[in-house]
């Protein structure tokens, strides 16, 4: 019984694992009691004991017990107490005259701003900051457009992404202004959404007409209005978008939800939703059928090809024959 405890204990003091101690136990019971003892030996090893590891506290931990999980108000307040935070951070650090010049505000500093936001008026005051980072002599990547234009405030970025003069802030990416034009069309008046539409061109984006997606939720917007000014339009994008429609697969929308989250899919989402509204509207307006969306992929379907014969008068050919095209010997 002596041999049993002083192998546990020289197990203890050495972290070594169960099957490093090699002795020999006559008891069930004992052998529990052996694999338990060096089980809480082993996980009282330090995995790591660096200073970063030593300074770390119990609230750092993600998994940690003693920390309490913050309330719906707690976490709104501690939201905002970072927001306003950051706010005076990237205002002392940008413009012509810094305030505080220790220290940079980097690009990503933009991104956990729209993040943080939770009201609108919080994207008017950072709206509000975007000269800022002009007069500081950087620009804005396409990344920040994108963002910024999926925040659930379409009108406020087109107030921003239309006056580039005076913000700063340009709508420089093709997915940026489809999420412009996605969240207007369908929500608020065509006037927003043409407006929207002629940035395209201001910004040296790809036309809207020659983007499927884009044309096909204007031309939405177009056909829901009663302005003679609009139908002109929906006639002009109608021609483009058949167009595409022949040289383009067919839209087959994703059902799977992790395939319908990802970014890349929101514009394949978004074109059969709008080809399911320019159905609805072509039948709730009384206009033709709109049996153009049929068409998908038209230029590059094979085709069978009918063969008719013609006559070929030629002296080596029999009339009667020149239907089957068999020539015929002349030698008698």
């Amino acid at each position: 019984m002596g041999n049993i405890w002083c192998c546990l204990s020289q197990a203890i003091k050495s972290g070594a694992s169960c099957l490093a101690v090699s002795c020999k136990m006559a008891s069930p019971f004992f052998a529990a009691i052996r694999t338990r003892v060096v089980q809480r030996a082993l996980l009282s090893r330090p995995i790591h004991c660096s200073a970063i590891r030593r300074k770390r506290t119990a609230g750092d931990d993600l998994f940690s017990e003693n920390v309490k999980s913050p309330t719906h108000g707690d976490s709104v307040t501690s939201r905002e107490r970072q927001f306003h935070k950051l706010v005076q951070f990237v205002t002392d650090r940008t413009g012509r005259k810094r305030v505080n010049t220790a220290g940079q505000v980097r690009q990503s500093a933009w991104l956990r701003l729209f993040q943080l936001a939770s009201k609108p008026e919080h994207l008017e005051r950072i709206s509000e900051m975007f000269p800022r980072w002009r007069d500081s002599g950087k620009t804005f990547r396409p990344i920040h457009a994108e963002m910024f234009a999926q925040l659930k405030c379409p009108l406020l970025a087109l107030k921003v992404f239309g006056d580039h003069t005076k913000y700063g802030f340009g709508m420089t990416s093709l997915p940026a202004g489809r999420q412009l034009l996605h969240s207007l069309y369908d929500k608020y008046p065509l006037e927003n959404t043409m407006t929207a539409a002629s940035l395209f061109g201001l910004y040296g984006l790809p036309s809207v007409a020659s983007d499927l997606t884009s044309s096909a939720m204007l031309y939405v917007s177009c056909i829901r209005s009663k302005d003679p000014r609009a139908q002109v339009v929906a006639k002009s994008l109608k021609r483009q978008f058949t167009k595409q429609i022949v040289q383009t697969e067919e839209v087959k929308e994703p059902t799977e939800r992790l395939v319908r989250a990802q970014h890349p899919m929101k514009s394949t989402i978004w074109l059969a939703k709008a080809i399911r509204q320019i159905k609805t509207a072509h039948k709730e307006h009384g206009l033709p059928r709109a049996s153009f969306l049929g068409m998908w992929n038209a230029a590059k379907r094979p085709r069978r090809i009918q063969w008719r014969p013609e006559r070929v008068d030629e002296p080596w050919m029999h009339p009667s024959d020149s239907d089957t095209l068999t020539p015929v010997s002349t030698h008698t």
